[in-house]
């Protein structure tokens, strides 16, 4: 669509697409009755954080950590690249429309 003016890596926006939750992994763990909470580690580390050391750890390239590590609020701190813009805003209409909107009057 904005061709040369605003160019997207496909190959990192889809990596990051896949991965940027990974650090939930580390963030949350099953209570007694197998819900997903908070753990011990996430009451610490929240997942972007923790999705950074795990993507690093496996050798991947500095351009998906910035992405990972930016893509919730702590990224609003810094500047994005175009990929990463595209990763938070699909990440937060995932649940964006479900919690905050206007709800119809009489049903």
């Amino acid at each position: 669509m904005f061709g040369d003016s605003l160019p997207v890596d496909m190959d990192v926006l889809i990596s990051v697409a896949i991965l940027c939750d990974v650090g939930k992994l580390l963030e949350y763990s099953l209570d007694e009755q197998g819900n997903a909470v908070v753990g011990d580690y996430g009451k610490y580390v929240r997942h972007p954080f923790s999705g950074v050391v795990l993507v690093d750890e496996v050798g991947l390239p500095a351009e998906v950590q910035h992405i990972i590590a930016a893509h919730a609020g702590e990224g609003d701190m810094i500047t994005r690249s175009t990929e990463a813009y595209i990763v938070h805003h699909a990440d937060f209409m995932t649940f964006l429309p479900f919690k905050n909107r206007i709800k119809p009057t009489g049903k």
